[in-house]
């Protein structure tokens, strides 16, 4: 180990690990980032980012979405919006940005294989700590040392990849082909295309196998040929601060249950957890702001994905003619409210 410890251990150089390097920067305060990849931009995503993604003057976003295809079971319309409501860059992107303004080291190829309450173990190491931050998504090594379940709202995506840039923007609401689903297709990167389905509750390989089958038929493509991913996502929040130990983004549950957007709530707790290691109050009220928008987050989604509630077949009545006069009005209401908020 060490001779001496490190101020703030990170594990995971996503970008909720590396939106908290990036703000203790220039603090003084000696910081380590452990990721179990051998670089960065290897979890499995999308590669969108909305308006809450704050980017310096020059930063390139990518390309800017101002269309929507909305689908239902039976249904299919294009929404065009009044400005951008997503842009295409690229998760390695994002996080070699957030990397490069950061002063901390960075160690590739370190999983952490030990965490005590003085220390983390990799296969190369240990090293210990003052502040310990677990930004190790959804599968955190860190979350599982504080003893946090995650099953309250855990679900997975499983998707095939066309090696294509993407041409439309698709959302499909599937209340009745899969209750609690939907589908989708996205960019993966500048360069790819992601085409799939998400659900909620434990990976299943019947539901895989529903996904690829809905994706070839739905965008009249071979999925056969095409290679398959399989994520999951953690918006099951218990809290961020325990102690010396915080957990960020997907690994405190940080992911919203409705849009499934992790990037930006990664990053803005990253800036929260910094900060309040740094003693800014500024940093608690971050995460309190974000913790509370959590719970609305969650009580909308148990509403709108039960299909035994009005609520479920109100949305599924909006998204079947989003473009009519009230339920436009409604689709933005939500839409802009979910993009923005």
């Amino acid at each position: 180990m060490d001779s001496e410890p490190y101020d703030v251990v990170i594990v995971g150089a996503g970008p909720g690990g590396l939106s908290c390097a990036r703000h203790l920067s220039g603090s003084g305060l000696r910081v380590l980032v452990l990721e179990k990849n051998d670089r960065l931009g290897r979890k499995i995503c999308s590669g969108e980012i909305s308006s809450k993604v704050k980017t310096p003057p020059g930063f390139d976003r990518g390309h800017p979405w101002t269309e929507i295809h909305v689908g239902t079971d039976t249904t299919k319309t294009v929404v065009r919006l009044s400005r951008p409501f997503l842009h295409t860059v690229g998760r390695s992107e994002i996080e070699n940005h957030f990397k490069s303004y950061s002063d901390a080291t960075v160690k590739f190829s370190e999983p952490v294989t030990k965490i005590s309450p003085a220390y983390v173990e990799t296969p190369k190491g240990r090293y210990g700590y003052r502040h310990l931050v677990g930004a190790d998504g959804s599968f955190s090594s860190v979350r599982a040392h504080l003893g946090l379940p995650s099953e309250n709202i855990s679900g997975w995506a499983f998707h095939c990849i066309l090696d294509k840039p993407c041409t439309e923007f698709q959302m499909h609401w599937l209340p009745k082909t899969l209750p609690g689903s939907y589908g989708y297709m996205m960019s993966k990167n500048r360069d790819k295309t992601m085409v799939g389905m998400a659900w909620r509750g434990e990976f299943d390989h019947k539901l895989a196998a529903q996904a690829r089958a809905w994706a070839g038929k739905t965008f009249g493509i071979d999925t056969s040929r095409l290679k398959t991913e399989a994520m999951r996502g953690n918006a099951d929040y218990r809290g961020w601060e325990f102690g010396n130990v915080y957990l960020v983004g997907d690994a405190g549950g940080f992911l919203n249950p409705l849009t499934t957007e992790g990037m930006a709530y990664a990053m803005m707790s990253g800036e929260g957890v910094a900060k309040h290691i740094l003693g800014k109050p500024e940093g608690r009220a971050i995460m309190k702001r974000m913790a509370d928008a959590h719970i609305w987050q969650v009580r909308l989604f148990n509403l709108f994905t039960n299909p035994r509630l009005p609520f479920c077949w109100m949305l599924n009545w909006v998204l079947e003619n989003p473009n009519g006069k009230v339920r436009r009005k409604l689709f933005d209401w939500v839409f802009w409210n979910l993009i923005d908020g």
